[in-house]
């Protein structure tokens, strides 16, 4: 209680909750660096569809051309995938999505990869299932 002079107590936190929060806010901003690495691949895929369309011409490079648009519009969809998920880490919503999405993250190669095992390690933690069952907002 407070007198007037001194301010109330803050809330005590454990340094396992701080972790904890702290985990869910690295993996929300690595979620986000994997959406932009996505993006950045889509980019450079529809550059790909571009030279071939210009060296080779469509006639000849509509497979190759195909093949790279195909990539391209997967990286976006990655993207969007990965985006909504690190805005789902954020506001502690929706474990079994942002599990799921961590396995889809394989697909963005060695990057992917080792998320992929930060995530899942982290995710399947009950102290992290806690924060979104009871839907803490803990910021870091």
């Amino acid at each position: 209680m407070s007198d007037g002079l001194n301010p109330p107590p803050l809330p005590r936190q454990t340094l396992a909750d701080l972790q904890t929060a702290s985990h869910l806010h690295n993996l929300k901003i690595l979620f986000y660096a994997l959406a932009g690495f996505h993006w950045l691949a889509a980019l450079v895929f529809l550059g790909f569809v571009g030279i071939v369309a210009f060296e080779r011409g469509m006639d000849d490079g509509a497979v190759l051309a195909t093949v790279y648009g195909a990539v391209s519009l997967l990286a976006i969809g990655l993207g969007f995938l990965q985006l909504r998920t690190a805005r789902l880490l954020g506001q502690r919503s929706n474990l079994a999505w942002c599990r799921g999405a961590a396995w889809a993250a394989v697909m963005a190669g060695p990057l992917g990869m080792a998320l992929t095992a930060y995530a899942v390690y982290f995710l399947r933690k009950p102290e992290i299932a806690a924060l979104f069952d009871r839907g803490d907002h803990v910021s870091v």
